[in-house]
């Protein structure tokens, strides 16, 4: 991983995930209606970057694809989230 530091609004992609497994990007778009779609994409782009995401073939619909968290990185994300979490108690 390159940074430390997850883009902003990357707990909200990561906790949807979690709850709902893989989607697409138009999906976590739609479900995340409180952060511009346009924020969206550049967290879900620099999450993929950084392998906290990975993407999967759609098999219903093969125009689009599956984003979902990368398994291999379960213990390093908690540590982030719990790392970002606590920032943002520290900034408020």
């Amino acid at each position: 991983m390159r940074r430390e530091r997850l883009p902003k609004g990357s707990l909200e992609v990561i906790e949807l995930l979690e709850d709902k497994g893989a989607l697409t990007q138009k999906e976590i778009i739609d479900n995340l209606k409180q952060i511009k779609s346009r924020a969206v994409r550049y967290t879900v782009r620099q999450l993929l970057d950084r392998t906290v995401l990975v993407n999967r073939a759609n098999f219903e619909d093969m125009r689009s694809s599956l984003i979902g968290l990368n398994p291999e990185m379960e213990l390093d994300l908690k540590d982030l989230i719990n790392r970002q979490k606590a920032e943002a108690v520290v900034a408020v």
